[in-house]
């Protein structure tokens, strides 16, 4: 499967989520990575979050250089 690059979207084309160290898009790569699922379609970032109970996302990447 090749990887995406693409941030994941939200219903009016921005980016649904911005990683909260780095600030560049998260995309379906990045949740795959944290172990978290997609967004269901439609769903909205607030229901989101409820539903996964975070508040906020970072890279992987960024969660190691910070913690190493």
């Amino acid at each position: 499967m090749p990887a995406s690059t693409q941030p994941l979207l939200d219903r009016y084309g921005r980016a649904m989520f911005l990683c909260r160290a780095c600030g560049e898009a998260m995309t379906s790569d990045d949740f795959f990575a944290l172990g978290l699922r997609l967004p269901d379609f439609g769903e909205t970032r607030e229901e989101y979050c409820d539903a996964e109970l975070v508040d906020e996302v970072e890279h992987e990447s960024c969660v190691r250089s910070r913690a190493g």
